[in-house]
């Protein structure tokens, strides 16, 4: 598969992985890490962005985007983790997608970046296909216009129900403020918007992941 594969990477808090870590000697941490970033370079995997959480999730304190040019590179990659024992040291939740164009680029100083994830609810989808294709096309003005509005655009948007029939989809939107997101979430309140997505988000800064 040629196709360029974003991988979503959620880390956990979690306190066996944080003291198998501690318990490795300085030395044999830098051998690790320098295998692993020897692998994904190998394999040209791109690091889009990387963000602090803890301060909204203490339990995913950072989460990341990481394009692959291949899904192929990827499994290569991830024999390499195994093989090194990275996968016993560090507990992570991870989604992988495709999109139909390229990251956008982010100018805004200080943006408030938004990871949501769909769940696959058939609740809502029965709900939604109630409505007509005007009053569905409808719905999605109005959502745009309310981003809009606030200054909010989609950084990208992954298809992943091919990876994982539980998550259909993720993306990640760029908000100028914390404001800006509460005026957005407002708005799809009154819209009833909790009536056909089933989203778990989560909110970030910038930081690459250490």
């Amino acid at each position: 598969m040629s196709t360029p594969i974003y991988q979503l990477v959620i880390m956990k808090n979690s306190i066996a992985s944080s003291q198998a870590w501690a318990a490795l000697t300085e030395a044999d941490r830098k051998a690790m890490s320098e295998k692993e970033e020897t692998s994904s370079k190998a394999h040209n995997a791109k690091f889009i962005l990387g963000c602090f959480s803890a301060w909204a999730d203490e339990e995913r304190p950072y989460w990341g985007l990481i394009r692959w040019p291949s899904l192929e590179g990827r499994i290569q990659h991830t024999r390499t983790l195994q093989k090194i024992g990275w996968l016993d040291k560090v507990e992570a939740f991870t989604l992988l997608g495709t999109s139909e164009s390229e990251p956008l680029e982010v100018t805004i100083p200080n943006p408030i970046y938004k990871l949501w994830i769909i769940r696959s609810n058939p609740a809502g989808e029965r709900r939604m296909s109630e409505f007509s294709q005007e009053e569905g096309a409808a719905i999605g003005e109005k959502v745009e216009a309310l981003q809009k509005e606030n200054g909010v655009f989609d950084l990208i948007n992954c298809k992943s129900d091919w990876c994982n029939e539980a998550y259909t989809s993720f993306g990640i939107s760029v908000y100028p403020s914390i404001e800006a997101n509460m005026k957005v979430m407002q708005g799809l309140e009154a819209l009833g918007w909790r009536q056909f997505l089933d989203p778990f988000t989560l909110l970030g800064i910038p930081e690459p992941i250490s």
